[in-house]
């Protein structure tokens, strides 16, 4: 974020072209339903119903956003649109100054020539280029200096922030949930008027996660009769504050679409977001916007870090991407490489060629459109080409897409934020459940898509065989309805520990909202070694009370709540398990197995079968306490997890919690995966229907993810820096209820032959160097 910042403002911008650029009727507002989508589950302080923008087609086409262009120069411009880039940035304003004759803004920047806005915009609409408009969204010196009112006060006091702007020209961050929102807003106004821009992007579109300014105070109190708390996640009170700031900042950017899209029914939020990707995201707590402000942005762009600090040799990049994807609604999304060879420090020394197309394809994989800064080092910059290159062969796949049912799991905000409360916390209360989860489902090759906490309603559960809840605490009670009638009526559910035991607030329940789903209650904030469960499948006792839990416990849930369960035990699963296979006992065999993680004292009800047992492991003669259970529930087949293998699987992983987590999901999706992917763990599989003129194929994507040199280093500090691929023969797919007419590997343009048998088309991939789109066309019926 910062680097991009720095590399327009260190420009003069624009020193090219000679004509300006044709002025283009400004359209009238167009009516409220031509730019608003769908509406959205509802959240805690919305004033009007949420509806998800209405993006422009001509979004949904771009696969080539391509950043630094506004430093280079005509030539390396001309070459950057040859390979794809259609779009790039153009700065307006800086934190310093304003670069055109602004009617609210009076700081003219000295060091741009009074025409240079006029000539650049000129020279992108020559080149057929997109002009992605840049102003720093909360830091303007002059608006700083002349409205002490609108800083953003980050702690609870009255005092108004002071810098010294000759020490500090920039000023300090403003409050975009004041009036400078409107300030804000009208100036983007006026830059639409003048230029007809046809985007905007923003680095740091948030509220910081607090803000104790005295607009902020008066409509805190105006619409909750409190005052705004101490910045503190175990206060239920801050909790309710951080819903109530982040419908004030969904409501800005409402204001800022209608506004602009009054003015050019076509421009586009392409912006970065901070919340939604890369493992930073998910730490930044307090959350400075919700996820599901992503829906009101045209189309998100995630910072795409896979340095050591963000986790870069794990799971974690592939969920990424994923997860941006997710947070549009499977719409459009753009994830952006970063290029850096560590994070500590930050630097590009020695970055391979060959790792630049590794990780633009990986975001392609799993859903995100790859955008790239075209400036590099000498030693990469035929790299970063290159990779342009290769996404413009994929492009007639890469658009217009979304996942195929089958399974969906969740990565909720509201339980990283509400539940896990602490930034370095949060990874192991929350996150590593996640985590392990998508890494059993990557290595398993099960299509399952990730899913945000708005989709838990009947409209988006259709179609799903399976919903996967990881932990997946914070859950209102119109959530758990919905995912109890999901259940009811065939849908299978697969959860773990603490699913539902507190609401969209955080606050802990007496008991899980889903109790009667996942046929078990809550023991309380007891270790498991000194309070063991039921042992066998008999009925056991009623649920603790809340006079049975411990009384802080029933308030909040304090450090000690996730520390007590954890531990190393002995896990036991019989032979006659639901969840038992030929591939579990090859790594088992009868014995017991170590598990190291959490495990959560339960209670099963009647109907609940066991389907594994623990017990500590420095005494295994214990009794032992439910690890497993299994139930059904009308037409559904439920699995809860007691015992976290989800969490052990990222942590302190051995393979037998792969099968049991895959052996879970298929059975109680209880339908065979639509496609069925038979290659090695490291391959990445994700199936995408495509509609699209007037066509309807299925797409398989196949990514290599095969590292030579992995497991070499010190763990702690590795990031992947491949320099080489080694390629993966003969892939087999088996894909169910398709009627097929053609089937291609691409973009090799490789026709592949098919086995049809009854109702089943077998494809077998000869050869896989990075990645490849298996493109299956779709008879009309499917």
């Amino acid at each position: 974020m910062q680097l991009r910042t720095l590399l327009w403002l260190a420009a003069v911008v624009g020193v090219l072209g000679q004509v300006h650029a044709p002025r283009i009727t400004v359209a009238d507002e167009p009516p409220r339903a031509s730019i608003w989508g769908r509406t959205i589950a509802a959240e805690p302080y919305d004033k009007v119903a949420f509806r998800e923008i209405r993006i422009p087609e001509w979004v949904q086409e771009t696969v080539g956003v391509g950043y630094t262009l506004s430093v280079q120069n005509a030539e390396q411009r001309q070459r950057a649109v040859k390979f794809g880039v259609t779009i790039s940035e153009m700065g307006f304003v800086d934190p310093f100054h304003v670069f055109y004759d602004s009617k609210l803004l009076k700081n003219r920047s000295p060091h741009v020539a009074a025409d240079s806005v006029d000539k650049e915009v000129a020279e992108y609409r020559r080149l057929g280029l997109r002009i992605l408009g840049v102003y720093p969204p909360t830091l303007q010196s002059e608006v700083y200096a002349e409205h002490p009112d609108w800083r953003r006060v980050p702690t609870d006091t009255t005092e108004i922030p002071q810098v010294d702007l000759k020490q500090h020209p920039y000023g300090g961050m403003l409050c975009l949930l004041g009036p400078y929102g409107d300030f804000f807003i009208e100036v983007l106004a006026e830059i639409v008027e003048k230029y007809q821009v046809d985007a905007f992007s923003f680095d740091g579109l948030h509220y910081a996660g607090s803000c104790y300014c005295q607009h902020c105070r008066e409509h805190y109190r105006r619409d909750t009769n409190s005052e705004i708390p101490n910045v503190d996640l175990n206060d239920a009170a801050f909790r309710r504050y951080q819903h109530w700031a982040d419908r004030r900042m969904e409501d800005v950017i409402r204001r800022m679409q209608t506004r602009l899209k009054g003015i050019k029914p076509d421009i586009a939020l392409v912006t970065w977001t901070t919340n939604a990707g890369r493992f930073g995201h998910y730490r930044d707590l307090p959350r400075n916007m919700p996820a599901r402000m992503n829906l009101l942005l045209d189309a998100p762009d995630q910072e795409f870090w896979l340095d050591e600090t963000n986790r870069g040799a794990t799971i974690v990049p592939a969920l990424a991407n994923a997860y941006i994807w997710a947070c549009t609604n499977h719409r459009v999304a753009f994830s952006e490489p970063y290029l850096m060879s560590h994070g500590n420090p930050y630097g590009k020394d020695s970055f391979p060629a060959h790792e630049v197309l590794r990780r633009v394809l990986l975001a392609a994989t799993h859903g995100a459109g790859p955008s790239l800064a075209v400036i590099q080092p000498e030693h990469m910059q035929k790299g970063a080409y290159d990779a342009l290159a290769e996404v413009q062969r994929r492009k007639p796949w890469l658009t217009h897409k979304r996942p195929e049912p089958w399974g969906a799991m969740l990565l909720s905000d509201n339980t990283r934020t509400f539940y896990g409360r602490s930034s370095g916390q949060v990874e192991d209360r929350y996150l590593a459940h996640v985590f392990g989860t998508y890494r059993a489902i990557l290595e398993e090759h099960l299509p399952v898509t990730v899913t945000c906490d708005w989709n838990l309603n009947a409209d988006d559960l259709a179609g799903q065989k399976v919903l996967i809840l990881p932990n997946a605490a914070s859950l209102s009670d119109a959530q758990a309805a919905a995912i109890r009638e999901f259940v009811k009526n065939g849908g299978g559910l697969v959860a773990s520990l603490d699913t539902s035991l507190c609401d969209e607030f955080g606050d802990p329940r007496p008991d899980f909202a889903l109790a009667d789903v996942l046929g078990i209650h809550h023991g309380g904030p007891t270790n498991p070694a000194n309070k063991p469960g039921a042992t066998d499948g008999a009925a056991q006792p009623a649920a603790a009370t809340g006079s049975d839990l411990d009384i802080n416990f029933a308030r909040n849930l304090d450090d000690d709540y996730w520390l007590k369960r954890k531990n190393v035990f002995s896990l036991r699963v019989p032979t006659d398990s639901v969840l038992s296979s030929d591939k579990l006992r090859e790594l088992i065999g009868r014995d017991s197995v170590t598990f190291k993680g959490p495990l959560l004292s339960t209670r099963i009800s009647e109907g609940t079968s066991l389907a594994a047992q623990a017990a500590p492991h420095t005494t295994p003669d214990a009794a032992p306490t439910p690890a497993i259970v299994t139930r059904q529930l009308g037409k559904g087949r439920v699995v809860y997890f007691a015992a976290g293998l989800d969490h052990a699987y990222y942590s302190y992983a051995y393979p037998y919690q792969r099968v049991l987590l895959a052996n879970a999901i298929r059975w109680a999706a209880n339908s065979t995966p639509p496609v069925e992917v038979e290659a090695p763990r490291c391959v990445h599989s994700t199936v995408f229907r495509q509609e699209k003129d007037g066509q309807t194929k299925l797409l398989v994507h196949l990514y290599n993810d095969v590292n030579t040199t992995a497991f070499h280093g010190l763990p702690n500090d590795d990031v992947p820096l491949r320099e080489e691929t080694l390629p993966i023969h003969d892939i087999q797919l088996s894909l169910h209820g398709y009627t097929i007419q053609r089937a291609t590997q691409q973009p090799e343009a490789r026709p592949l032959s098919m086995t049809v048998r009854d109702n089943s088309t077998m494809i077998s991939v000869p050869r896989l160097e990075v990645h490849s789109v298996i493109v299956l066309d779709l008879a009309s019926s499917d």
